[in-house]
């Protein structure tokens, strides 16, 4: 119990650290790409890290945190968003593996989450195209208002997260934690609507998926390894459309965010394996909501 204790104090501060990294990277603006190109390599590596475990332990926050944090800083959307597809889809993959190895969910005789991973993953590749299609005629203007209404639908999803576990006094959570119907409907249009989140901005996937699955009869634990899974196939989805159209990837950002997020895997799937039901269900549905006002931040300054 007291090593339970131990592990949610941690977590706890490491989310409370994630948001002060953000805030100090805001504050200066433009500053951090005209350090020598070893520290920048370094601070990706150890950012990419950060977020990544944050991410894989909550389902969300990679590319909704890091990507405004690295344009804020001053690198080029054009940069920033192969690169992390590139690191979500690796992480993607060895969160679903490591997930499953510590119990967090069963990919080999659970047929409901094999269900799930399909209803998800497969509807993302009209979310990819719709989005490369849309994405190549918005400008900077146009990007602007893709994370308004990415911001708006995170915030939405939070406060309705939050609404269900503080005061619907939990019938509906009640049916999910035991197992009850799966909403086929509701994780197609998920998975189409988070994949086009992710194509646009490089970021708005995970709290969409992992508060959506929560909303569609998913358990939580089990909700964060189906998001990571599903984000690796959209991201490689989402990679191939890229190249397809005669884009590039910078290896200089690449290799630091995907060494740094890799090494994340392990320690956040263990991490998941020993937090309460309860800790997690509340930390999501506040998680959400922070991302979706930190992106709604992003787009009035």
């Amino acid at each position: 119990m007291n090593r339970t204790r131990l592990i949610i104090i941690l977590w706890i501060f490491c989310l409370l650290l994630a948001a002060v990294v953000a805030i100090f990277f805001s504050s200066y603006s433009g500053a951090v790409v005209s350090l020598p190109e070893i520290l920048i390599f370094i601070s990706l590596f150890f950012v990419s890290s950060f977020c990544e475990y944050i991410d894989s332990s909550l389902g969300m926050g990679y590319g909704t945190t890091l990507t405004p944090l690295l344009l804020t800083i001053g690198i080029a959307r054009v940069e920033i968003v192969p690169a992390i597809l590139l690191s979500e889809f690796l992480t993607g993959l060895f969160a679903g593996i490591a997930h499953h190895r510590e119990g967090n969910v069963d990919l080999k005789n659970d047929n409901r989450i094999r269900r799930a991973i399909i209803l998800l993953a497969v509807p993302s590749v009209i979310g990819v195209l719709a989005a490369a299609i849309i994405g190549s005629k918005l400008k900077s203007f146009g990007q602007q208002y893709a994370n308004l209404y990415i911001g708006i639908m995170i915030v939405s999803i939070g406060i309705y997260l939050i609404y269900n576990t503080y005061i619907l006094n939990r019938r509906e959570l009640k049916s999910v934690e035991s197992g009850g119907s799966v909403s086929k409907s509701r994780l197609m249009i998920l998975g189409t609507i988070a994949a086009f989140n992710k194509s646009v901005s490089g970021g708005g996937y995970g709290p969409l998926m992992t508060g959506g699955q929560l909303t569609a009869g998913i358990k939580e634990k089990e909700a964060v390894a189906v998001t990571s899974l599903c984000e690796c196939f959209t991201c490689l989805m989402g990679l191939v459309l890229f190249f397809s159209l005669g884009g590039s990837l910078s290896l200089f950002y690449a290799v630091p965010l995907c060494m740094g997020s890799v090494i994340s895997v392990v320690p956040a799937a263990k991490t998941i394996k020993i937090l309460p039901k309860g800790v997690l269900k509340k930390s999501i549905g506040w998680a959400t909501l922070c991302l979706g006002i930190l992106t709604l931040w992003k787009f009035l300054h």
